[in-house]
């Protein structure tokens, strides 16, 4: 045997080492991955009732927002998986975040606007700035409203099965 397949055969991973890298490999050129959906429905209103202007001026909106939550893969690397002697593993992946934030046009109403007295109707740039903060709104609650908690669950459930598939036993997976 030469001495170049001889070094060849002692660098070789075991199998399953390999197949796992091939996989994480495959999810990190992935660049994110989404693990939950949500469909959110927010009101927004606004009454800038003042004392100094005759009259009422009311706006409502309803609207939907698509919120979707994952794993920033761009963030992992291989130095993250840690594989013991006795057949365990260890990954660790980036804490989950928001990956995309859709509010469609398409799904926003005005539900409702009074104006009385002498007040003038809300400017589209009124409207365009209360939408946005309505927007912010959402996004502030994200936190609140489970949606990173349930991305990195439903990881951590890829992510075991992916690795049971592969014959580790003993897998953790813990988030940084």
């Amino acid at each position: 045997m030469t001495v170049a397949a001889l070094l060849g055969l002692l660098s070789c991973r075991p199998a399953r080492e390999e197949a796992l890298m091939d996989r994480l490999q495959t999810l990190s050129s992935m660049a994110e991955l989404g693990t939950v959906e949500y469909k959110v429905k927010k009101i927004i209103k606004a009454d800038d009732a003042v004392w100094y202007k005759y009259g009422d001026r009311k706006i409502l909106f309803s609207c939907t927002a698509y919120l979707k939550a994952g794993i920033d893969m761009r963030e992992f690397s291989e130095s993250d998986v840690t594989v013991d002697n006795a057949g365990g593993i260890t990954v660790t992946l980036p804490k989950a975040k928001l990956l995309t934030f859709n509010m469609p046009a398409d799904e926003i109403r005005q539900e409702l606007s009074i104006v009385n007295g002498l007040r003038f109707d809300f400017t589209p740039e009124e409207k365009q700035q209360l939408l946005a903060q309505g927007q912010q709104a959402i996004a502030d609650e994200v936190a609140g409203m489970g949606i990173l908690d349930d991305a990195e669950a439903n990881a951590r459930h890829l992510f075991t099965a992916l690795l049971a598939q592969l014959g580790y036993e003993n897998i953790t997976i813990n988030f940084r």
